[in-house]
């Protein structure tokens, strides 16, 4: 049997993603990369946004054609089945099966099922943090989950129903995988949460994410990169661990959705405008060399113009090397669904594209000061058409450069002598490693 697994949404889920595929390879099964060549085909679907579940139902109605054609199943998994429930195979109606957040351990079961003519939906309630087997997909940047879940419940988000409440691994347990793929040659691993930051604040024994660093800090991988931080949960003992390990990345995700306290308050977000800054202010003195990226949020119930514009003015005053924008998309059981969306799709389109182009703007002013300078990459891949390779530096900034296949998977010296607000460009020196 083969199986092809599609994935949406975030890089929690694209490791999820592995740890299908571990699973369903454990049990016999070929993963394949196209549907094509399935005789499974499994969607691990993202509900963050109302876009992200119509992509999913598009992607199964051009499925459904395939299934018409010769015998295929079709298998729902993920977010979309755990927030919608036992509607969701009404809602998708080319699926054969579904299955939720957790316990992946029984997807062979539940195809089995579905080959006997079930419909079988299995959606349990996100509390177990289970360890499966995982098929990475690359052999030198590797996904570590250190928690799952959330419970801070801001207002806007689905997450704490789909994922559950905060569930963090034990310290010792990460700290061995991390070192295992040390040992098998991986140059990079990305720590994974909801709030990555919130790590062990729900084990009470001490164990905290400054504390979970300071201990890879410790093992000889030249990159950690983690994901995605909570300003509430930032503290001073987590930004000195970031400054004064030597492997830990200079890059900083901090999402701050509004600048707006206003806002801020409506999102239950947990801090004030000024706290943000001050924040963005500590790391930046700890970490000179620091990329600070965030996330916005467009159109949020009750924003108005100058809600608005106080977060240009704090995209302005933080520089941000990079900011991802989206336009506020109600979600079903959430504290803001009653709110309703009271800000039209065309206001909401303008204020995002006001935010893409200040964030395009700045992009460019930071990579035009970068000229001149000798930075590392990781080379992520090779782009056949230009003739160039793409990868990453420290603190995450994209750079493409001349180069060919075999130079993927290697540190390497790029000297910067050009710029795009979305990329630094340049001519690649010695290999690192």
């Amino acid at each position: 049997m083969r199986a092809c697994i599609l994935t949406w949404g975030c890089q929690l889920n694209h490791h999820k993603s592995e740890e299908i595929a571990g699973v369903l390879a454990a049990a016999g099964y070929a993963i394949v990369e196209k549907p094509e060549d399935a005789d499974v085909i499994i969607l691990n679907t993202c509900m963050v946004r109302q876009k992200s579940e119509d992509k999913v139902v598009s992607r199964l109605n051009e499925l459904a054609r395939l299934k018409r054609k010769r015998p295929v199943l079709i298998g729902v998994g993920g977010c979309m089945p755990q927030g919608r429930g036992s509607e969701i195979l009404t809602l998708c109606p080319a699926a054969d099966f579904a299955f939720g957040t957790t316990g992946l351990r029984y997807l062979p079961e539940l195809i089995s099922q579905a080959q006997g003519g079930e419909r079988p939906v299995f959606l349990p309630e996100p509390r177990e943090l289970e360890r499966l087997p995982v098929l990475r997909k690359s052999r030198f940047q590797a996904y570590v989950t250190i928690a799952e879940g959330c419970s801070h419940s801001c207002a806007y988000c689905v997450i704490p129903k789909v994922r559950g409440p905060l569930r963090s691994r034990p310290l010792w347990e990460i700290v061995a995988e991390v070192r295992e793929l040390a040992d098998s040659g991986y140059l990079e691993v990305t720590l994974l949460g909801q709030n990555v930051d919130a790590y062990g604040l729900d084990l009470r024994d001490g164990t905290n994410f400054a504390r979970l660093l300071r201990e890879i800090g410790k093992i000889p991988i030249p990159r950690v990169r983690f994901t995605s931080s909570h300003p509430a949960y930032m503290t001073e003992e987590v930004i000195a661990a970031i400054a004064e390990e030597g492997n830990i990345c200079e890059h900083v995700h901090l999402a701050v959705q509004s600048g707006s306290d206003k806002i801020l308050r409506a999102m239950r977000r947990g801090y004030t405008r000024e706290g943000f800054l001050t924040l963005v202010e500590k790391i930046r003195k700890a970490i000179p060399e620091v990329n600070i990226t965030t996330d916005v949020i467009v159109g949020f119930p009750g924003e108005e113009e100058e809600d608005f514009l106080a977060t240009l003015s704090l995209i302005e005053e933080a520089r941000f090397g990079t900011v991802y924008v989206a336009a506020y998309s109600p979600r079903p059981d959430t504290p803001a669904a009653p709110l309703g969306d009271p800000i039209s799709p065309a206001e909401k389109s303008r204020r995002l594209q006001e935010v893409l182009a200040l964030t395009r703007k700045i992009a460019m002013e930071l990579h035009k000061e970068r000229l001149g300078r000798t930075v590392e990459i990781l080379v992520e891949e090779y782009v056949p058409k230009k003739g160039m390779v793409m990868g990453k530096t420290r603190d995450f900034r994209t750079v493409l450069a001349p180069g060919g296949p075999e130079l993927v998977g290697k540190l390497v010296e790029v000297e910067v002598t050009g710029a795009t607000p979305a990329a630094l460009l340049g001519g690649v020196k010695e290999p690192v490693a």
